[in-house]
């Protein structure tokens, strides 16, 4: 989708050094963000047209990209999907950490974090995608089942860029007179809003979550304003993904769901991991 995110750049490491690794070649587009999905499509069936073993993707829009895998898959090119989810049932294999474990891990953080009372606002992160949506939907899923009294007054979507996180995270501050707790469906949006949290004078007033670990959300961890984020193995989900590649085309079993290891970092324990 965009090599803005850090979470993209892991995994092009992953899937660039893993081929090296197992003398495969990769060809890598990026779409430029969430929204171009077209670019995506019009990349896809470029690779297809050129006829190569086997296509990785991480979609921009799960349901906008069916068609495409389609066409890929009726070509006699494998199809694997990596962490940001197509709504094709039509690939070989779905590599990913879950999302609906990671809105879990914010919603019980910041259920501790407010004493199980408060009120909180969510900015989900791209429309169309799967991290959007499941992340979302389990961390008010969670708050509501374990932490009842915390109440979610507002929730928007967003382009994942910091710019967006800053200008929703304005407008909410804008429109509730309180605001608890801040969920962020990615780092993307947290590193925008947690600027906004910050020029307000409420840091360590206002709970942050987030997931990824990028440059600025390690700085924001540390110094107290992004309380907590879930960090995905993003290098871990290129490397597999050039398996599940490779054992598809070699004719091996690929099982049909792989799921990547995850883990909350705080100020806490930040430097007990190994970055």
């Amino acid at each position: 989708p965009q090599l803005s995110a850090a979470n993209f750049v892991g995994q092009a490491y992953g899937y660039i050094d893993e081929a090296e690794r197992v003398g495969a070649k990769v060809i890598m587009f990026e779409a430029g963000g969430y929204q171009y999905l077209d670019k995506q499509i019009s990349q896809m069936e470029d690779l297809i047209a050129s006829k190569v073993d086997a296509i990785i993707l991480v979609a921009v829009n799960g349901p906008g990209t069916v068609g495409v895998v389609s066409e890929a898959v009726a070509a006699g090119i494998p199809v694997i999907n990596c962490n940001v989810m197509t709504e094709s049932d039509k690939v070989v294999t779905r590599i990913r950490s879950d999302d609906a474990i990671i809105g879990q891990m914010q919603a019980d953080f910041m259920g501790q974090a407010l004493k199980g009372n408060g009120r909180v606002v969510m900015l989900r992160g791209a429309p169309g995608t799967s991290w959007a949506e499941n992340r979302g939907n389990a961390f008010k899923k969670r708050l509501a089942e374990k932490f009842s009294d915390i109440k979610v007054i507002g929730e928007q979507y967003s382009q994942s860029t910091p710019a967006d996180g800053m200008k929703l995270m304005e407008d909410f501050m804008q429109t509730f007179p309180q605001i608890d707790g801040v969920y962020n469906g990615a780092d993307t949006v947290a590193i925008g809003a947690a600027q906004v949290v910050l020029a307000s004078g409420k840091k360590g007033k206002i709970a942050v979550t987030t997931a990824d670990f990028q440059i600025d959300t390690e700085k924001f961890i540390r110094d107290g304003v992004i309380s907590a984020t879930v960090v995905q193995q993003t290098v871990i989900i290129g490397r597999w993904g050039v398996r599940a590649a490779i054992n598809a085309l070699e004719k091996r079993d690929v099982p049909k769901a792989l799921w990547t290891p995850l883990l909350l970092v705080t100020s806490e324990n930040v430097d007990k991991i190994d970055l």
